[in-house]
């Protein structure tokens, strides 16, 4: 019995016939939108999670603010995950076609490797502690064995994971509530010049953690720009220790199982043919609307409810409507671009939105090496406002979309899918573009 050569086993790349446009801009749109959540991070300190206090309608940060968790939050992230869940289904259906389910498997773990390994190199040298390659390695490594599995069976499952982590993390911000209650009377006595009993001193540290978390002290913000903005190797300290404080702990394997559920979902949506672009324009304006007039009304009655109460942790039930309202939102963006792009009302902004999402691997690891020469490099750190940094996003918008189109009208792949294609499929694809005839 003769052995199979590896060209016998490996499938083959994705052909360019074989790409969906759809899907690229798609990524195009969600790597810009990412790029928004991101960059407030990237620029204001790590441990602060609102602009400066108190909340006001007519400060333009604040409109950010809720702009961003109204309409972003979570959804760049999620509608970039399902496409990764997508590309499970894209890459591996040639080779389970055609019998190379080891081929497949090869190809695939390769991938997730490659992943985590450039998730390392984003929460270490390109100081970016809050990479999300290395949670798609991680979520990537489970999805193979579901890939021929039904479509309501990846949503069902999705749904269960996203319904079990929202009652997980609404019962544990419900359960918090008194504790917090106990900290405040603790701090009134405080106040009153009583001295605290043993319990009411580890009452009190429920409060100064939420007042920490409105307010950060300043020597917890002096410590971490003495570190974040100090020399080279102590930025890459911190950003790896940043990193490992949430990534590598139990609240990145929440990551890691959110993600899965997206992914999931991601899978189904390709076999309907839904996430490729392939049904109607009314199709597409009706998961517009159904997405947004749940998924908003739900982002707007939370976060009008927090800012109502002063951002007091008593208003707990948004933690249980996190995931309802984040998937139909992203529900919603899907729809809106696919229905603009079937419509062809994108015109240039589609061509560019299409070029950064043929290169998104390079275009996301590009926003982290941009950032770092911005805020470490040239000092712009803690010297932007919210509303000044998503400013910012356009120009760096403009010159991805720029440098996409002309990298790609000479060479077929960016620079790092091509390297993923090589190490993934075990043979260089060619990289420059044939001439036009």
């Amino acid at each position: 019995m003769s052995i199979p050569s590896a060209a016998d086993i490996a499938p083959s790349p994705v052909a360019k016939a074989a790409r969906y446009d759809a899907m690229d801009v798609l990524r195009g749109f969600a790597l810009c939108g990412i790029l928004l959540m991101n960059i407030v991070a990237m620029g204001t300190p790590w441990a602060t999670y609102f602009p400066p206090l108190p909340a006001n309608w007519s400060d333009p940060s604040w409109q950010v603010w809720f702009a961003e968790n109204t309409l972003f939050e979570g959804t760049m992230r999620g509608l970039f995950t399902f496409l990764f869940g997508a590309a499970v289904i894209l890459i591996t259906r040639r080779g389970d076609q055609a019998g190379r389910a080891m081929g497949v498997a090869d190809v695939w773990f390769r991938r997730c490797l490659v992943l985590l390994g450039l998730g390392l190199v984003n929460f270490t040298l390109l100081l970016w502690p809050g990479d999300i390659l290395w949670v798609y390695g991680c979520a990537g490594l489970f999805l193979f064995v579901f890939r021929k599995a039904r479509p309501w069976t990846l949503v069902v499952m999705g749904l269960a994971i996203l319904a079990t982590l929202s009652i997980g993390e609404g019962l544990g911000q419900q359960g918090s509530v008194q504790a917090y209650r106990d900290g405040l009377a603790a701090h009134q006595a405080q106040l009153d010049g009583q001295v605290l009993s043993a319990e009411q001193q580890e009452a009190l540290e429920a409060y100064t953690g939420h007042r920490d978390y409105l307010w950060p002290p300043q020597a917890d913000l002096d410590a971490e720009a003495a570190e974040r903005l100090g020399t080279y190797p102590q930025a890459v300290a911190w950003s790896f220790e940043t990193f490992a404080d949430w990534g590598l702990n139990g609240w990145g394997i929440l990551m890691i199982l959110e993600s899965i559920g997206f992914m999931f979902m991601g899978m189904a949506l390709f076999k309907w043919r839904i996430i490729t672009g392939e049904r109607s324009t009314g199709f597409y304006l009706a998961v517009m609307g159904i997405g947004y007039g749940v998924g908003v009304s739900l982002n707007v009655a939370e976060h009008l409810a927090i800012w109502n109460s002063g951002f007091s942790p008593e208003v707990w039930w948004p933690n249980y409507t996190y995931e309802l309202s984040r998937v139909p939102t992203t529900l919603g963006h899907l729809g809106l671009i696919m229905a603009l792009w079937k419509a062809r009302v994108l015109f240039f902004v589609g061509d560019g939105l299409r070029a950064i999402g043929k290169m998104a691997l390079t275009n996301y690891l590009c926003q982290s090496l941009i950032a770092a020469i911005l805020f470490n490099g040239l000092g712009w750190a803690n010297q932007l406002t919210w509303a000044e940094l998503w400013l910012l996003c356009v120009p760096i918008w403009i010159g991805q979309a720029i440098f996409s189109v002309l990298w790609l009208k000479r060479f077929e792949y960016g620079p790092l899918e091509w390297g993923l294609r090589a190490i993934a499929y075990g043979e260089r694809p060619t990289m420059r573009r044939a001439p036009s005839a």
